[in-house]
């Protein structure tokens, strides 16, 4: 996005699981500029769903509308210029490329599009603003930014 979150709205329970923790968080994100995201951190899938969870992402644009599945077994590209939908990365590979980088940074070389620790004390910020917010039932300010 290029910007920084300003505020968060959150709810969390524990629904799902009845136990001490929270299963169940949903949080509106509000950033510079009047974009928003919304994000559900939620552990509800019932003891019968092949994978402990999911790990999808959505983006709505103007321009389109992106979604990625890292479950997935495939990646579908629907196009509506060529008038086709193409499937490609058929398998269940898609730990290689973490692993993968891992060792390359691991053997001291370079690579690309890395989160910085900025950009984990910022989601850390969030974060703790999402639990003040489900704690006050209000949204709340993401400070400690500059």
């Amino acid at each position: 996005l290029g910007r920084e979150a300003t505020e968060v709205f959150a709810e969390t329970g524990n629904g799902f699981h009845g136990k001490d923790w929270e299963d169940t968080g949903f949080l509106t994100i509000g950033y510079e500029g009047g974009v928003f995201a919304t994000v559900d951190t939620s552990w509800s899938r019932p003891k019968t769903y092949p994978t402990w969870g999911d790990v999808t992402l959505q983006v709505v644009g103007t321009g389109g509308v992106l979604d990625v599945d890292l479950f997935a077994q495939n990646i579908v590209h629907y196009n509506d210029t060529a008038g086709r939908v193409a499937w490609s990365n058929w398998g269940s590979g898609t730990d290689a490329g973490l692993v993968a980088d891992f060792l390359r940074l691991a053997a001291g070389e370079e690579a690309d599009d890395l989160a910085t620790g900025e950009d984990g004390l910022r989601a850390l910020q969030v974060a703790l603003a999402a639990y003040r917010s489900a704690e006050l039932g209000q949204p709340v300010a993401v400070t400690g930014g500059d």
